[in-house]
């Protein structure tokens, strides 16, 4: 799994860092993201793999 994929659901996170750094600033640079969503990262995946928009959103929801 590269770094294209949700390390929380496996699904694309739309991380144009992880894709490309070409593509300008990702929509990750926009946004908030709490210390607690880390912990739902497993710790070989942690700081390696981006969460994508869906998870970051429901996670915010939750709280």
């Amino acid at each position: 799994m590269t770094n294209e994929h949700c390390p929380i659901c496996g699904q694309g996170n739309n991380c144009c860092y992880g894709r490309e750094k070409s593509l300008g600033e990702c929509w990750c640079t926009e946004e908030a993201f709490p210390h607690a969503i880390f912990e739902a990262i497993e710790e070989e995946d942690l700081y390696k793999k981006c969460i994508c928009k869906g998870c970051l959103d429901q996670f915010k929801e939750k709280l």
